[in-house]
């Protein structure tokens, strides 16, 4: 009894992890039931997995893993996971019953998931939308967030860039790796917004600003190389918007230009989500770049829920210390900054910016006088 416990306690170490497959499956459960149906994966999202953060005490130390693999597996699984989504979408969009999913349904369950879909109107496609937009937020952007970081890994890469491609998110694998860990805190970084900055202007300001820093780093990488290799085939970001079209191609072959044009607004709103939770990372905090990255650089939270289902990203200051670490690696350092909630109850209150300002201001004047150097001071009179 006692062993089979303790393999119990073990694989629910492992399996924790697995909570954003959960958000993907009530999002494809919603798609097919279709009409109000539609907005269960993010009223889900909101109700269970905010609501679960805002009420989550603090995490524990990360527990060591002997099998590792285990945890890459879950990762690489998102890749099918996501791209199913992406094919169940392009079925909700269709005027056709793509791949006879509808039939086959039909046949399995005896719901005529065809005439619940046949229903659907514009409430129903904006709860679609959002829906699978935070799926793929969570389940894409932050898996590959991860993988990108694990450049010597041709496996990791390949998963990572195509869970980016169908995101529509083809910059962050050069930005956020070669570019925002080496600037993060100063004016050149798109990604570090700045103080009284609010995230919709952020989310204009960072998503073009990461585009060209991208393609700057990648242009300079290949200025030895010939002009058709450094613009098209040995340019990564050229590749990322390769593989991104080939995704909106697939849903425009599938769902004509109405599902191109939902497929667009889903990546929009993922991409607002990503901007977001790039804001309440490092929002407010100043560094001088002549001075190296330090644990005060970057907001932490020790919410466990925000550690389980974000992958221990809320420990971002260390993440930046030690960007090739993999996310089991990384522990809760207590000289870090910490946010007033869990990450993911902050990204839904910077969607409030009048909201946002007053629960951060007392966490910047904190800041002020316990973490920053007195260059930093400096500079925050500035301006800067």
């Amino acid at each position: 009894m006692q062993a089979v416990c303790a393999f119990g306690v073990t694989m629910l170490k492992y399996l924790r992890y697995l909570g954003t497959h959960v958000l993907i499956v009530l999002t494809l459960v919603g798609l097919l039931l279709g009409q109000a149906w539609t907005w269960l994966g993010i009223a889900a999202g909101v109700v269970c997995w905010i609501g679960a953060d805002a009420l989550s005490g603090a995490a524990r130390t990360v527990p060591r893993f002997r099998h590792p693999a285990v945890l890459d597996c879950a990762l690489y699984s998102f890749l099918p996971a996501v791209a199913w989504l992406c094919v169940v979408y392009a079925w909700t969009l269709s005027p056709h019953d793509l791949l006879g999913i509808g039939a086959g349904l039909q046949q399995m369950t005896g719901i005529d998931v065809l005439a619940r879909r046949a229903g659907n109107d514009w409430a129903a496609w904006l709860g679609a939308s959002l829906s699978v937009a935070l799926a793929i937020a969570l389940g894409a952007i932050l898996t590959a967030h991860e993988l990108v970081h694990r450049t010597r890994q041709p496996v990791a890469m390949f998963v990572g860039r195509w869970l980016l491609a169908m995101a529509w998110n083809a910059s962050l694998e050069v930005a956020h790796v070669y570019g925002h860990h080496r600037d993060v805190g100063t004016p050149a970084d798109p990604a570090t917004a700045r103080r009284g900055e609010n995230v919709y202007a952020f989310f204009v300001r960072s998503t073009l600003g990461q585009v060209r820093q991208a393609w700057r780093i990648e242009r300079q990488r290949l200025r030895a190389a010939p002009w058709w290799q450094a613009l098209v085939w040995r340019n990564k970001v050229s590749r990322g918007f390769m593989r991104s079209t080939v995704v909106a191609l697939a849903f425009l072959l599938a769902a004509g230009p109405p599902g191109l044009a939902m497929f667009l607004v889903a990546s929009m709103w993922n991409k607002l989500l990503l901007e977001a939770l790039n804001y309440l990372e490092h929002y407010g905090l100043v560094r001088d770049g002549a001075t190296p990255y330090a644990l005060r650089h970057a907001w932490d939270t020790n919410r466990a829920f925000s550690h389980i289902v974000l992958i221990h990203l809320p420990m971002h200051s260390e993440h930046h210390l030690e960007p090739r670490a993999h996310f089991e690696a990384l522990q809760q350092r207590p000289e870090s900054p910490l946010l007033p909630c869990g990450y993911l109850a902050a990204l839904l209150l910077t969607l409030i910016p009048p909201v946002w300002k007053r629960l951060m201001a007392p966490k910047l004047a904190e800041w002020d006088s316990r973490y920053a150097s007195p260059r930093e001071r400096s500079l925050l009179a500035a301006g800067q």
